[in-house]
């Protein structure tokens, strides 16, 4: 008790000699207050020691995790296009009208700043090509139809069909201003994809009831890739995709098919 009298004593005297109005000893506050003649004395015990204590060495140092997944935005997509006819001699005769494509996916998003971001995907797609005058080609009858007689007037439907499974990794630029980490502004995504078919086939309807549908590893290719440029606001966009590779075997077909398909995005 005479040792706490002692400290608290010094405190107050030291503290009057400095004109200091508050002493920390450990947890412990001491304030003095001089008011004309009067001086008083306050003690408060705190929580925190000053100065405070070095952490153990059973204390374990934390670090504020970063959370990585906060600029992860995460979102379904689809979308249906139309592939282009091509008018020149490099691939087979299509109808623009009911050859489509069809795209069903998921779509991640790395916000890395208000303007810019990485966005990748995955998704199903689906192609349809209406040939007109492919089983009357030298080369296609012979390496598909293994040399049947089709004549045009008889063929009532022949159509490629292709079922895949889809990758594509964008860059996203956003233009005008954008809410921070948003994706309210107008924005252009250009990137590749690639597409394996894990279900190809040709199929032929003739008018006389005959019916082909004909899966060929060989004359047909399983992996193509495109470039993709898509330009959309919020959660609609247009997209144009362009094949780069070929989707037909050149050895046995040297016509290919239309590379160019456009059409709508809902994200």
């Amino acid at each position: 008790m005479k040792n706490l009298i002692i400290i608290l004593g010094s405190a107050c005297i030291c503290a009057s000699a400095i004109a200091q109005p508050a002493v920390r000893i450990g947890n412990m506050e001491i304030i003095v207050r001089k008011q004309g003649q009067d001086t008083t004395m306050q003690v408060n015990v705190l929580d925190d020691p000053c100065p405070p204590c070095p952490p153990s060495e059973n204390e374990t140092r934390t670090r504020p995790v970063r959370n990585t997944y906060k600029y992860h935005y995460q979102s379904g997509f689809g979308g249906i296009g139309l592939i282009l006819p091509d008018i020149g001699n490099d691939n087979f005769m299509t109808l623009g009208g009911s050859s489509l494509n069809i795209d069903l996916g998921s779509m991640h998003r790395y916000q890395l700043a208000r303007w810019f971001a990485l966005v990748g995907t995955l998704q199903y797609s689906y192609y349809n090509y209406k040939l007109y005058d492919a089983a009357e080609e030298a080369d296609f009858n012979a390496a598909v139809l293994r040399g049947g007689n089709y004549s045009n007037k008889d063929i009532k439907k022949q159509v490629f069909r292709s079922h895949n499974a889809g990758a594509g990794a964008f860059t996203r630029f956003y233009f005008g201003q954008p809410k921070r980490y948003s994706n309210d502004g107008v924005f252009i995504d250009l990137g590749i994809q690639g597409d394996w078919a894990f279900s190809k086939y040709y199929k032929l309807k003739t008018r006389s009831g005959n019916k082909e549908k004909i899966r060929d590893d060989y004359a047909f290719n399983p992996f193509v890739a495109s470039y993709v440029v898509r330009v959309g606001m919020k959660r609609f966009s247009v997209y144009a995709r362009y094949r780069f590779t070929d989707a037909f075997n050149k050895k046995p077909l040297p016509l290919d098919l239309p590379p160019f398909t456009i059409g709508v995005h809902w994200l």
